[in-house]
């Protein structure tokens, strides 16, 4: 079978099908019309398949002994699109902006070929469309409903539209980072903006402790260690006359190792508690550990997925990247299988700017929907 061959065939439907998706984004756990619509592709196909929750998919190829999985996301983003390309969102306020679309295109893509070509597959394939990736619902989802027990690999990747489009990495060890996020709740005392003495200006506070928070990775992390924090939201206030009695702040911290997360969110809590109490405020963390573990590729199964890899895409598309500050639920599966994920290309510089994931007008070279459909296949046809 020439896997090259069968996906440029199915070039016209897959790329239909990443338009289709991109067109009706839908936020975690609601992606309703999606799973539809992946219900109905797999009919067609016959591949049989399961609903998992209300919106999780997984179809079933093969009938070999052996049981990998091959995952694909499918919620989008509460981002209002700025493109004008004419598979825009028709969902107000909900984009595809981090390639969920193309993964979901894909799969299918390679559910096809694989259906095609089953009486030759050596193992049994699960199609994973997993909800709610974003949220970091889907995974654990999956995960606790027992669908990984009889896994013995499982194969992930994700386009990235800052990665120029022919590049793929596979590549093992730290991918992706752990996140936690952190609420920061300041109470002071409200009152007129001419009367600063009167009050306890949560907005001050609040200022102080965003600049403060920026000190923990720079000077309390050991300067070989890799962390982000990033403080997201700060709201305060309600006029321009008025001293904002409380403000809000949210952030996520980014690591890769449980040390590291563990320094920062105890300085979190300190520095928070003596910020606040050198402006008088009153204040409550709320940090929430590890929504998901870091992405770690095994030794053996990314080996192995890279010499798949390699006997259907060109030599010169395999670079090294640098592990990511970027979150992903994977990890969770790779807490119970041996797993690899990788990174697909798929910037283009020609649709004006090579837009980053989560960008209102993040876009893809939709040649990388068919980079991914020949990886996913690849992963399953070698077993």
């Amino acid at each position: 079978m020439d896997i090259n061959k069968e996906a440029d065939l199915l070039s016209n439907y897959v790329v239909r099908l990443r338009k289709h998706f991109h067109m009706h984004p839908e936020l975690g756990m609601q992606e309703f019309e999606t799973s539809r619509r992946i219900q109905e592709e797999l009919r067609d196909m016959e591949i049989p398949f399961i609903k998992v929750g209300e919106t999780g998919v997984i179809g079933f190829v093969g009938k070999g002994e052996k049981v990998i999985a091959l995952r694909a996301d499918m919620d989008a983003l509460p981002i209002t699109e700025s493109t004008e390309v004419s598979y825009k969102s028709q969902n107000e306020g909900v984009m595809h902006a981090c390639g969920h679309d193309a993964h979901m295109a894909s799969l299918l893509g390679a559910a096809r070929i694989l259906k095609k070509y089953e009486e030759e597959l050596n193992c049994t394939v699960k199609l994973i469309f997993q909800p709610s990736e974003e949220n970091c619902k889907g995974a654990k989802l999956i995960s606790d409903h027992g669908h990984l027990d009889d896994v013995e690999e499982i194969f992930g990747l994700h386009v990235f539209g800052d990665i120029p489009c022919g590049i793929v990495n596979i590549q093992e060890g730290p991918r992706m980072a752990a996140t936690d996020i952190f609420e920061i709740h300041l109470k002071g005392r409200a009152g007129h903006a001419g009367k600063p003495q009167q009050c306890v200006d949560a907005t001050v506070a609040g200022a102080a402790l965003v600049m403060n928070l920026q000190t923990v990775v720079s000077r309390e992390l050991d300067p070989n260690a890799s962390a982000v924090l990033t403080v997201g939201k700060f709201v305060s206030g309600t006029a321009h006359n008025i001293i904002s009695g409380e403000a809000t702040i949210r952030g996520t911290v980014r690591t890769f190792t449980h040390e590291d997360g563990r320094l920062i969110e105890n300085a979190v809590h300190r520095i928070a508690e003596s910020t606040a109490a050198s402006y008088r405020a009153k204040v409550h963390v709320d940090y929430q550990r590890s929504l998901h573990p870091e992405v770690m590729n095994d030794k053996k199964v990314t080996e192995y997925a890279l010499e798949c890899a390699k006997r259907v895409l060109p030599e010169n598309m395999f670079v090294e990247q640098p592990k990511m500050f970027l979150g992903e639920d994977f990890s969770v599966y790779q807490q119970r299988v041996p797993g690899t994920f990788a990174f697909v290309g798929a910037g283009n510089e020609s649709l004006g700017r090579a837009y980053p994931n989560h960008h209102d007008k993040f876009n893809i070279d939709e040649k990388a929907v068919i980079i991914a459909t020949k990886l996913y296949v690849s992963f399953a046809m070698f077993q």
